[in-house]
């Protein structure tokens, strides 16, 4: 029986942490690119933290998809990992799981490493929302990214969060004439407003939820006032976002943005670029339209390339 020869080791892998999905690409020991996408409830369960075993089955899926070379450098932009104290907690943890030192950044600042910016401001707008920053003094800040059901503003939780709310409002008023009530109401397969909840709550969740997003562009398209406003609050809340970070001393001329939802939502990168542009006219803006997953490899090969010069300087 003919045996499948063994997968080269791992020397450079980045990971991207989503809220929906979870993105690994290695380059490995012969010069070749790997790939694996797989949803982040294959391995999380709950919020990031939520339970102590999530981390250890991260780290399992990295090992289960290659070897790690010796000297192999591992970089995680992780959704979820927003605090200093939660930053630890993740690197050590998977940094034990996996037999060597990790570097565990939030999944924004992927975005940053993928353009290849030095100070800029990272915007995530995917399943969830956050804007981050760094100081002068070189220290992290960040707007919003409290995650479902609290925060995230503009995200595609957000959006439809809002949507329901507004549908049941209308509901309860027996002011039903916008489309979106109807798409909404049809598409939780509900004919009223206790059935709509109902179903809503059943399905409760970020990811959940979030899946529901386009609808309310398609409807924002189609001529529905109600479905628009959300959608311009959206965009509103997101660049004034920003424009606090700026004021709190965030560094850079660049707004770096990306994440599902802007990505695949043309209209809607548009309304947020036209608020950004009155809120913080000095920024530019651009989105990252290759997967943050780059990022997170880019990072990974400056490491290794800053350390074999440390080496060299040493020897």
């Amino acid at each position: 029986m003919t045996q499948n020869p063994p997968h080269a080791a791992a020397r450079l892998v980045g990971v991207d942490v989503g809220g929906t999905k979870t993105h690994v690409r290695l380059l490995d020991t012969d010069g070749a690119e790997a790939d694996l996408v797989l949803p982040s409830s294959a391995w999380r369960s709950g919020e990031l933290f939520a339970d102590p075993e999530n981390l250890p089955r991260l780290a399992e899926v990295l090992l289960r998809l290659r070897p790690l070379a010796e000297d192999a450098v591992v970089v995680l932009g992780v959704h979820g990992c927003d605090t200093p104290g939660q930053m630890r907690e993740a690197t050590t943890t998977l940094s034990l799981r996996l037999g060597r030192p990790v570097t565990v950044v939030n999944d924004a600042e992927l975005l940053g490493f993928a353009e290849q910016e030095g100070h800029c401001i990272q915007m995530i707008v995917g399943t969830g929302a956050v804007i981050c920053g760094t100081t002068a003094e070189g220290v992290r800040i960040t707007v919003d990214g409290h995650g479902w059901p609290l925060g995230d503003r503009g995200s595609a939780h957000d959006l439809v969060s809002t949507a329901l709310r507004e549908t049941l409002v209308a509901c309860d008023r027996g002011e039903i004439d916008d489309p979106l009530i109807g798409a909404v109401l049809a598409a939780f397969g509900a004919s009223d407003a206790a059935t709509l909840a109902a179903e809503a709550t059943r399905l409760a969740g970020g990811a959940s939820w979030g899946a529901y997003a386009p609808l309310v562009f398609e409807e924002a398209a189609g001529g529905s006032a109600l479905a628009a406003r959300i959608v311009e609050d959206a965009a509103q809340a997101l660049a004034a976002g920003v424009a606090s970070l700026v004021r709190r001393g965030a560094m850079g001329s660049l707004v770096v943005a990306g994440g599902g939802v802007i990505v695949n939502q043309p209209s809607y990168e548009q309304r947020i670029r036209e608020r950004l542009a009155e809120e913080a006219p000095q920024l530019e803006f651009v989105v990252v339209r290759r997967p943050p997953v780059v990022g997170a490899l880019a990072h990974a090969r400056a490491l290794a390339a800053a350390d074999r010069t440390l080496s060299e300087v040493a020897s």
